[in-house]
């Protein structure tokens, strides 16, 4: 049953692409992004990209996909937002707009609280998955964060001076890896959909690609490609979804 949960936790979802295709009177699907600045938009210092940002993409490539459906997506991303202060927002951002589904991203600022906030990080990643589950009906996605930099370079603003290096240390040291590591545990262990980003940036610099490269403000946020790359990610688990319901012979409502 344990591999069955996470289908059946995402089937509402599915049944609402269903009913909004058929009945277009109904309220749309509502998907709300939650986290911190990368989920915001932010790009270069005090710039926003809404029509970039990986969960605008992904409504794009839902509607092409299901044409004959309507899809809304909440921002609720929040610069310089931890899971902590996420938890604190969940009603306001989350729980009062009763979604159909929620992508939960962080990672990034979190992890400058060192080994010290790992547990504090788990136990509130856990709460908000908990929460969504007990006061909505909505599918949860676990988004891994992206990388950020190695090195110091000529895109970081003047402003972001203060804390840069205790940004690379996070990417250098480790950190990071480690608390996209404890992501995917949570994701295990209450059988939770992971969409794993950090594993494709791994695989990136694996294949030799200067990550820092993709780091439109030099530090923690990615470019158009980075986001892209967390979309298609997203919209390949999403995918594969269905494709699992069906192979498990539970019932489709995209069928």
């Amino acid at each position: 049953m344990a591999g069955v949960f996470p289908l059946l936790s995402m089937h509402h979802f599915f049944e609402r692409i269903h009913e909004k295709s058929r009945q277009v009177e109904v309220a749309p699907v509502v998907i709300v992004a939650l986290g911190d600045s990368v989920t915001q938009g932010v790009m270069e210092h005090h710039q926003l990209d809404g029509e970039g940002v990986y969960h605008r993409v992904l409504q794009r490539e839902l509607e092409a996909y299901y044409p004959t459906t309507t899809f809304s997506t909440i921002n609720a991303g929040v610069s310089g937002g931890s899971v902590p202060q996420a938890l604190d927002r969940l009603d306001r951002d989350v729980i009062r707009h009763q979604p159909d589904l929620v992508l939960v991203a962080f990672g990034l600022n979190d992890s400058m609280g060192g080994e010290k906030g790992l547990s504090g990080f788990e136990d509130a990643v856990e709460e908000i998955v908990s929460r969504i589950r007990r006061e909505t009906q909505a599918g949860v996605v676990l988004v891994t964060p992206p990388f950020m930099a190695h090195r110091r370079s000529f895109r970081i603003h003047p402003e972001h001076e203060a804390f840069a290096d205790a940004i690379i240390h996070a990417q250098t040291s480790g950190m990071l890896a480690r608390y996209a590591e404890s992501i995917r545990r949570i994701a295990i262990a209450h059988t939770v959909i992971l969409a794993d980003v950090h594993r494709e940036w791994q695989r990136m610099a694996a294949d030799g690609l200067d990550t820092d490269v993709w780091l439109i403000n030099g530090l923690n946020h990615p470019d158009r490609r980075g986001h892209k790359l967390a979309s298609q990610v997203i919209f390949a688990r999403l995918l594969a979804l269905s494709a699992e319901i069906e192979s498990a012979a539970l019932p489709n409502p995209l069928q």
